[in-house]
């Protein structure tokens, strides 16, 4: 296992032309972070597996850690382990206690002001330990239903202004995209992307990807996005292949059979965004 923060693999990244995908493994499910690590490994991609903290809170802190490093343990891709829209500094601490290397503290819904200062507190908490910080700028909005309407997006000057301010390693901005279940999402503003890029020196996140298309993941990749987030579509289709194997796998009972069908379809998803990203076989870029 190559472990790195997530700054270290998207300076790479970011300088190569390439996305890393960040994929939230629920929690610590086995079948989830096995299916993701199995499928980066494969096609040689580096990778950063997420943890959303709602998750963590019913999972633990420790028992998601401890999982991912027992999957990566004979891996040789780079490998970052973030915490997700984590909302206090309690959360980010746990997180680094059970060796997360990365971590998002999330005050987007803050006033300006506010998430400058608590973001530099967490700066200047775990960067002295080797963690990787990201912050968003522009509230990404989660909806709750299925609907393709148009979330968010920020300025160029407030995105300036704030990475002006405080120095971030990632920052996540709101382009369009939503978070929630969607079928498909077309409301990102991909011109927004290069302009922003331009303005700050930082790697760019984006959030809110299912319902989006592969080919404009891809998109978002080459307009300058370089993290890209993953998490409810591969939570959504781990349990369509749960409820489908239960009912037509020859299973005798036994919920690893069913579990290992789910995996290996799951991996398939994951290596389609995987491509989508540009990240495979790019794990030698950090040999």
């Amino acid at each position: 296992m190559k472990l790195l923060n997530a700054k270290q693999i998207c300076d790479v990244a970011a300088a190569k032309g390439f996305g890393v995908p960040a994929l939230n493994n629920n929690g610590g499910s086995y079948d989830i972070g096995r299916a993701i690590i199995e499928a980066a490994q494969e096609l040689q991609s580096p990778l950063i597996i997420a943890e959303y903290e709602p998750n963590l809170e019913y999972c633990g802190y420790d028992h998601a850690g401890a999982v991912i490093r027992m999957h990566a343990a004979d891996t040789t891709i780079p490998l970052a382990i973030a915490l997700d829209h984590g909302k206090t500094p309690q959360s980010i601490l746990r997180a680094v206690r059970a060796g997360f290397t990365h971590v998002m503290i999330d005050y987007a819904d803050k006033p300006l002001a506010e998430n400058v200062r608590g973001t530099q507190e967490i700066i200047d908490l775990v960067r002295p330990l080797g963690i990787s910080v990201e912050a968003e700028i522009g509230h990404i909005i989660k909806s709750s239903d299925d609907s393709t309407q148009r979330g968010v997006t920020v300025s160029v000057a407030k995105a300036k202004e704030f990475a002006s301010k405080v120095d971030v390693d990632l920052l996540a901005v709101a382009n369009g995209s939503t978070h929630g279940i969607f079928k498909e999402q077309h409301s990102m503003d991909f011109g927004l992307i290069p302009k922003i890029r331009k303005t700050v020196k930082m790697p760019l996140v984006q959030h809110g990807t299912c319902g989006i298309s592969m080919k404009d993941i891809a998109r978002l990749v080459k307009a300058g996005m370089t993290k890209i987030n993953f998490g409810e579509g591969i939570r959504m289709n781990y349990i369509r292949y749960w409820n489908e194997f239960s009912q037509t796998l020859k299973h005798e009972h036994h919920a690893w059979r069913i579990a290992r069908a789910a995996k290996e379809r799951l991996k398939n998803d994951i290596k389609e965004i995987i491509r989508a990203c540009g990240s495979e076989n790019k794990a030698h870029l950090f040999k």
